[in-house]
């Protein structure tokens, strides 16, 4: 059995998307390749947020022509629950759907929320059956160009319209996380 790492990262908008997306590891050279040629001048990495639509559409372009897949993980925001459950929530649900999938490792984008994130993937690893050698590592999205990819297709699908439709193909699940 061939086996993928997972990039996660999240998009906040009037619900919380936690996008974690599947690649294989003879496919990590060429997309990083292609993403860092992306970059212009001068720019560390490529960020939905800091980007004009035209570059937008370019970026989504490539993405949508890249043998990657992508999950995504959705939970409304309000009635009393902070982000930071609401992240908990969603993580705790991603990394017990890895356990399904081929996945030996899971690299999230690093955040000031890294020693949460361990300890409840601590937790959620001891009541599901990942792989024994199973890791999770925190990182830089200025050094691990994949952690660009769960930006721009979390970004996309919580905008909607036009720019979800083109990340639909590269979407496998999107669950829905009630309270």
């Amino acid at each position: 059995m061939t086996f993928c790492q997972a990039f996660a990262d999240e998009s906040v908008r009037k619900s919380f998307i936690f996008c974690v997306v599947l690649v294989f590891p003879e496919d990590f050279a060429p997309i990083r390749g292609e993403f860092r040629s992306l970059c212009k001048p001068g720019q560390q990495r490529v960020h939905m947020t800091s980007e004009s639509d035209s570059r937008r559409r370019e970026i989504l372009s490539v993405v949508a022509r890249l043998p990657v897949r992508a999950r995504l993980f959705e939970a409304r925001l309000g009635g009393g629950r902070s982000q930071r459950v609401v992240r908990d929530d969603c993580l705790r649900v991603a990394v017990a759907d890895l356990a399904n999938e081929p996945v030996k490792a899971l690299v999230i984008e690093s955040c000031d929320q890294d020693q949460r994130d361990r300890q409840v993937i601590t937790e959620i690893a001891r009541k599901v059956a990942l792989p024994e050698d199973f890791r999770y590592r925190h990182d830089r999205p200025a050094v691990e160009p994949l952690l660009w990819l769960p930006d721009v297709v979390a970004w996309a699908h919580g905008k909607g319209g036009d720019w979800g439709r083109r990340v639909v193909r590269t979407i496998d699940t999107v669950v829905k996380i009630d309270p």
